[in-house]
C-alpha cells in the first residue's frame, strides 16, 4: 500500500506542509474497499496512513517526482492538513517517470492530471525496484522503509509443553489483498490474540516455511482465499478467479503441519478453491461479518480463549 499524492503546482512540495480538501482524500482513484477504510479519517485510518510509503507527484509530472513518509495529519473543519519529509536516502524520479508505470502503480487516464490523494493496493518499492529506479541497497538505507510497521510480525513465544499447541497466537496466510489481511489482523489483534502474518517477502530473512517452523507452536491458522490472479483451463476460454499461487501451497503445508480442523480457508467472493481434499473448513468472507463468528467458534473448539472476547461487539453468546 502506498499514498499518492498530486498536487497542481510546481512548487506545492517545496515546503514540509500541504492543505488537501476533503473531497478530494481516499475517494478520487482509490478502489471502493480502499475508500471505505480511509475516506472518513478516523483515528485508525490516519494511523495507518501515516505507516504507508508516500509518493509525492505535481499534475503531468512538471517537476520529479519524490518518495517520503507523512509525519502528522491534521483534521480542519473542510481540508485537511499533513506535514511530510521526502526520504533523502531515495533517488528523485524523473519527470514521466509515473506515467511510464501507470498499468503498474494502477494510475487512471486521467489521474495524473488532477490534484488529490489516493490509495494505491501496490507495493511502491517492489514496482520501483523491478524497474531499476531504485536498488536494494537504496531500500535498506531507506527512513521510509524502516518506518513500514512489521504488522504480524511477533516473537516467537516459549514453545509449550509436549502435546499442547500455543493459543496466544494465529497465522494469517495471504495474497495481493492487503486490506482483507489488515482486517483480519485487526479482528485477531481484537479478541486479545496476536496475529503472525506470513508475508509474500517474510521477515528477517526467513523464507516462510521457515518462518512456518520458527512459530512451531502456533496452534490455529486463517488462510485468505481472494481474487488476486485468473486462470483457465488449458485448451479452454473460460477463466476464473483465484488465489495467489503462494497462498493454496501454503494452506496444503499447514494442513500438513496443524491438520486440517486447526486450519480456516476464509474465502472472498467466488474463487477457485481446492476441490480434491475432503474435511477443509471454508467460510465466506461475508459483509456482515459472520465469518468473525465462525472463527470464534472453531477457535473455542481447539481451546483458544479470547480475552477480550466478552466485549467484542459481534458477541452475542
Amino acid at each position: 500500500m502506498f499514498n499518492l499524492l498530486v498536487s497542481f503546482s510546481k512548487d506545492s512540495w517545496d515546503s514540509n506542509s500541504y492543505e488537501y480538501e476533503r473531497s478530494r482524500i481516499a475517494i478520487e482513484y482509490t478502489a471502493d474497499e480502499i475508500s471505505e477504510r480511509y475516506k472518513f479519517l478516523d483515528e485508525n485510518a490516519i494511523n495507518e496512513l501515516k505507516t504507508f510509503p508516500t509518493l509525492f507527484v505535481t499534475e503531468n509530472e512538471v517537476t520529479d517526482s519524490r518518495v517520503g513518509y507523512i509525519k502528522n495529519i491534521r483534521i480542519r473543519t473542510n481540508t485537511v492538513v499533513l506535514d511530510f519529509e521526502f526520504d533523502q536516502f531515495l533517488p528523485a524520479l524523473p519527470a514521466g517517470t509515473l506515467a511510464t508505470l501507470k498499468a503498474s502503480f494502477d494510475i487512471g487516464s486521467f489521474e495524473l492530471s488532477r490534484t488529490h490523494w489516493a490509495i494505491k493496493d501496490e507495493d511502491l518499492f517492489d514496482i520501483l525496484l523491478q524497474h531499476n529506479y531504485i536498488t536494494q541497497a537504496h531500500i535498506d538505507n531507506s527512513t521510509t522503509h524502516r518506518m513500514i510497521p512489521q504488522i504480524g510480525q511477533p516473537a516467537p513465544l516459549a514453545e509449550p509443553p509436549t502435546g499442547q499447541l500455543n493459543t496466544k497466537q494465529v497465522f494469517i496466510v495471504h495474497g495481493h489483498d492487503e486490506i482483507s489481511k489488515l482486517n483480519m489482523a485487526q479482528f485477531i489483534t481484537s479478541l486479545g490474540l496476536e496475529p503472525v502474518i506470513l508475508h509474500r517477502q517474510a521477515s528477517s530473512g526467513m523464507t516462510i516455511i521457515e518462518k512456518i517452523e520458527a512459530f512451531s507452536g502456533v496452534g490455529f491458522a486463517v488462510v485468505l482465499y481472494t481474487p488476486c490472479d485468473i486462470a483457465s483451463v488449458n485448451g479452454e476460454y473460460s477463466f476464473q478467479k483465484r488465489a495467489r499461487q503462494n497462498v493454496v501451497f501454503e494452506h496444503g503445508y499447514l494442513i500438513g503441519k496443524l491438520g486440517r480442523e486447526r486450519v480456516v480457508a476464509v474465502v472472498k467472493d467466488k474463487v477457485e478453491i481446492p476441490n480434491d481434499i475432503s474435511g477443509i473448513v471454508y467460510v465466506e468472507l461475508d459483509d456482515h461479518n459472520n465469518w468473525q463468528r465462525a472463527l470464534i467458534n472453531e477457535m473455542k473448539e481447539l481451546g483458544y480463549t479470547f480475552p477480550n472476547y466478552p466485549s467484542h461487539p459481534n458477541d452475542q453468546l
